[in-house]
């Protein structure tokens, strides 16, 4: 018995702290920190672990999501108002045409349009259409197409269209209809399901075709040139329509309501005098110049015969890139019957 409270005394004196001096302070400064190493690094350990493991989820999800939407966009074929957004914020391409991308957006831009025109057109006649589905998805994306290509050249020949432009145009459009900004964005909205931007948007893609059109064609800039200064010199539109051939087409006595839709040609026509001669005109239906001359004055229609100088050149390449291999689209349109 006496023997164990001993030995107990003696564990017990044993674990008592030894004194420290000049001479033991670096041993028990070394004691400490061995001690606190004991728990820095396990913490250490998992910090790092949960790093790496926070990163593998991350990535592994991030892989998920792209592979979602992937599959909703280009395998499913999503045209839903999320998908819409998804190809809005990130410019994927849905095809590529002479080495510049089309941005998925503009495709389904065109595309929802025509679907929402087409359900108006169904909600009042109760007949539902779906057969056009495969067609508008092809004029959507020949379009989009379209677009592309004209963004290209319009860089390489330095075309802008600037937002003062766009922003007259759709006010004189407004003012037009006789809506309201509010009435006009919401008749916008229910007709092609487009809010006032996208309709900038899309108004911006025409232009710019428009003056690439207009400009990547020489031979039409000739041909009006010299129609119009045939035209000053006195000659007559059949005169010079005949001197002229196959490289123009003449139109006679067309009689049209006063501020007919026809891309801004009656328009110019009624600017001018009966007798009087019109410059080469550009209208917005980018299809070519032409030469009017006024015959009629009335208030409520405008008569008029005109020479047309046609646009050749865009469409010529364009249609070149399309049945060559410089076309290539990400998406697999629909065909009618499958």
């Amino acid at each position: 018995m006496t023997k164990k409270l001993f030995n107990k005394k003696s564990k017990k004196k044993a674990e008592l702290p030894s004194r420290i001096t000049n001479d033991t302070v670096a041993e028990h400064r070394e004691r400490v920190l061995a001690g606190g190493r004991k728990l820095k690094y396990p913490v250490q350990y998992t910090r790092s672990a949960l790093v790496r493991n926070t990163i593998i989820i991350s990535v592994v999800a991030l892989l998920l999501l792209l592979g979602a939407v992937w599959l909703q966009l280009y395998i499913v074929k999503d045209t839903s108002d999320i998908a819409y957004r998804i190809t809005r914020a990130t410019r994927v391409p849905v095809a590529k045409i002479d080495n510049e991308f089309v941005p998925y957006s503009d495709y389904l831009l065109y595309y929802r349009a025509s679907m929402a025109h087409i359900k108006n057109q169904t909600q009042s006649s109760g007949d539902m259409p779906w057969d056009k589905l495969n067609f508008q998805q092809e004029q959507a994306m020949e379009k989009a197409l379209r677009d592309a290509y004209a963004r290209k050249l319009a860089r390489e020949n330095n075309i802008t269209i600037s937002d003062k432009k766009i922003d007259d145009l759709i006010e004189k459009a407004r003012k037009a209809s006789g809506l309201s900004e509010k009435a006009y964005a919401a008749a916008t909205k229910d007709n092609l399901n487009w809010t006032m931007d996208e309709m900038k948007l899309a108004l911006k893609n025409d232009l710019l075709r428009q003056e690439v059109s207009f400009s990547v064609d020489k031979e039409a800039q000739k041909t009006a040139k010299e129609v119009s200064g045939l035209a000053t010199s006195g000659s007559s539109l059949a005169d010079i329509a005949q001197k002229m051939g196959d490289r123009v087409s003449y139109v006679q006595d067309v009689v049209v309501p006063a501020g007919n839709a026809d891309g801004g040609l009656s328009e110019e026509v009624g600017k001018l005098q009966v007798g009087e001669i019109s410059v080469p005109i550009k209208t917005t239906a980018t299809d070519g110049y032409y030469v009017a001359l006024r015959q009629q004055t009335d208030s409520e229609y405008i008569s008029y015969s005109y020479i047309k100088i046609p646009l050749t050149v865009f469409d010529s390449n364009f249609k070149k890139l399309r049945e060559g291999d410089k076309t290539r689209l990400y998406i697999k349109l629909d065909k009618q019957g499958e």
